[in-house]
């Protein structure tokens, strides 16, 4: 084995500038632009923010290619994702560092594995410049020591890491159609009226009755009513707590890190709390929590924005999870009605409503009143929506499994890394 730095093996560049790239050349529709809160655990994760085919091609030197590894420069510098064929076309974003991996040098995936063990991240984040967010640059990237085997011995490492990888991703692809089926029946029966009547027939489609609303300007199927979300439940703020109640083993704490732009669970982002808390303060399987706290500006289309996004807490913990101040639970009061609350406040229309309520120069802080001040169709009789909770937990509870599973794999995956990455562990290529 021997030793290089990173900037021996690859090329480093920084992605566009702000000057090169403004928040009014992002588009709904188009490529990909890899930011710093789409990158987790090396991969990327759902990347929001897109440009057209002519700005793409006017900043064609920041183009990623596959097996390019991308880092924040900013925040959590540590983390960085590995480029696929699957992932392209996509552009490195502002605020983000590209590695080019020399392959006739190294094997990039390899190379991407090794700078995810503990020993590169510690590095990264004790050279990170800037008192009050860590800052990366190609220097301190270029700096990173890499112990490098055999070529044929990297190749084994990435063919084991990648098959525990593909799981996890296989994983992550059920979760993703669980959460896709449970928008559509919710938009079938609570948007567009299409619920199955007593004969088994969509209500709308088929003629159902509809009466006029004049709060909602628009018709809603007979017996049904309209409510304000405020009324539906009460709020539970999280707690407070100083960074020496922080540590890496402690009870969970779902922080305005735990939730993904898509209004998603995001287990990367975990707290551990160790100091008292009260029990009133500890959440229950399937209790709807919503993040009320973002250190980003607002994006008016709501995908690159946790503030206001909710989600149903996962049943993944040994110990009763609890909250921190960037978060509250909203606790219903009418029976099994955050199943439902929960996914339209994940909607888009829902979203640009939301943020209008929240303020604040640097942190933005939620309104969270005014945030759920916006009108609710639903039946007067409880029976459409225990439907749906009980769809709901059956989706939810498979989720969790998943989302059990993937844990337990990528905490073998972990172990494995600093051994195989020192020498301790070596691969017989013939059990590969």
């Amino acid at each position: 084995m021997r030793k290089v730095k990173l900037g021996d093996i690859a090329e480093l560049s920084t992605g566009p500038f702000g000057s090169q790239l403004h928040k009014s050349d992002y588009v709904d529709e188009g490529i990909p632009v890899v930011m710093p809160q789409d990158i987790d655990s090396h991969r990327t994760f759902n990347a929001a923010a897109n440009i057209d085919e002519s700005d793409y091609s006017r900043l064609g030197r920041h183009a990623l290619e596959t097996n390019d590894i991308v880092f924040a420069r900013r925040g959590e510098v540590d983390k960085h994702a590995f480029i696929r064929d699957d992932d392209l076309p996509a552009l490195c974003g502002t605020g983000c560092l590209r590695v080019r991996i020399d392959g006739n040098k190294a094997n990039p995936e390899f190379i991407s594995y090794y700078l995810s063990g503990p020993e590169p991240r510690q590095y990264l984040r004790a050279h990170a410049v800037g008192s009050n967010m860590p800052n990366l640059n190609t220097g301190i990237l270029s700096d990173v020591v890499i112990t490098l085997p055999n070529i044929d011995q990297q190749k084994n490492i990435v063919a084991l890491l990648h098959a525990i990888d593909e799981k996890i991703e296989t994983n992550g692809k059920i979760i993703a159609e669980l959460e896709a089926m449970a928008r559509t029946v919710y938009d079938y029966w609570f948007m567009q009226f299409d619920f199955l009547d007593e004969h088994g027939n969509p209500y709308r489609s088929s003629g159902g009755r509809m009466v006029h609303n004049p709060t909602l300007n628009r018709d809603i199927p007979e017996g049904w009513e309209v409510a304000i979300a405020n009324d539906l439940v009460s709020i539970d703020r999280g707690i407070s707590y100083s960074a020496v109640e922080l540590s890496d083993e402690g009870r969970p704490m779902i922080n305005l890190a735990t939730f993904n732009t898509n209004s998603t669970f995001k287990e990367s982002g975990l707290k551990h709390f160790v100091g008292e808390t009260k029990g009133s303060k500890l959440l229950s399987p399937f209790d709807l929590v919503m993040c009320v706290t973002q250190q980003t500006a607002i994006d008016p289309t709501g995908t690159t924005d946790v503030i206001a996004k909710t989600f149903l807490v996962p049943n993944v913990f040994d110990e009763a999870p609890t909250m921190s101040m960037d978060v509250v639970r909203l606790i219903e009061k009418r029976a099994n009605v955050r199943f439902l609350l929960n996914r339209m406040l994940s909607r888009t229309d829902y979203h640009r409503y939301a943020s209008g309520y929240a303020s604040g120069t640097k942190i933005k802080h939620l309104d969270i009143e005014g945030a759920l001040s916006f009108p609710v169709t639903l039946p007067t009789d409880n029976a459409l929506i225990d439907k749906f909770a009980e769809m709901s937990t059956t989706w939810a509870k498979q989720v969790s499994t998943r989302l059990q599973e993937s844990t337990r794999l990528a905490q073998l995956r972990n172990r494995l890394l600093p051994l195989l990455m020192n020498g301790q562990a070596v691969i017989d290529s013939a059990n590969v």
